[in-house]
């Protein structure tokens, strides 16, 4: 059923796409596919929302903050795809999310925001299954998160 796959300097086991089909009528590889997807969606946004907001920034340390979480997050948007696509055999069709700010610091604020929840949502996803694969993911993604949203802490705290 498994074997080695090396992406974004990670291993991941490369599905028989037989084990979806078998169990396509049941609902939690539903919500996993739906968690997933949601993630390439959230990742995507963030990419974009992080791209503007490190133009914005006031000093090299937020620019670089900002350039750091961009980094993960399309590290975030590889696997989260490359597993879609190994569990579906389909490319993900998802949208963007557009975040609006006015300025540099509003924009950390809600960066900040969104991190913490991306954590909590990653957390949450992490529990809802036991295939190591998908853990995985949902692991890195979740720590990275929870890393954004301390250095981002760290920046808007800083006078």
């Amino acid at each position: 059923m498994y074997a080695n796959t090396h992406y974004a300097n990670y291993y991941y086991p490369v599905y028989d796409h037989s084990f979806i089909r078998q169990n396509r009528n049941n609902s939690s590889i539903d919500n996993i596919l739906k968690a997933i997807l949601n993630g390439i969606s959230s990742e995507a946004s963030a990419i974009d929302f992080y791209t503007r907001l490190a133009k914005a920034a006031e000093t090299s340390e937020q620019r670089q903050a900002i350039e750091h979480a961009l980094e993960d997050e399309k590290i975030h948007l590889r696997t989260f795809t490359q597993l879609y696509q190994t569990l579906t055999g389909k490319k993900p069709v998802y949208q963007t999310k557009i975040t609006r700010f006015r300025n540099f610091q509003e924009g950390l604020r809600i960066a900040y925001e969104q991190e913490l929840e991306a954590y909590e949502t990653y957390r949450d996803n992490y529990l809802s299954t036991q295939d190591p694969m998908i853990r995985d993911a949902f692991f890195r993604a979740m720590t990275d998160e929870i890393e954004h949203a301390l250095r981002f802490s760290h920046v808007l705290n800083k006078k």
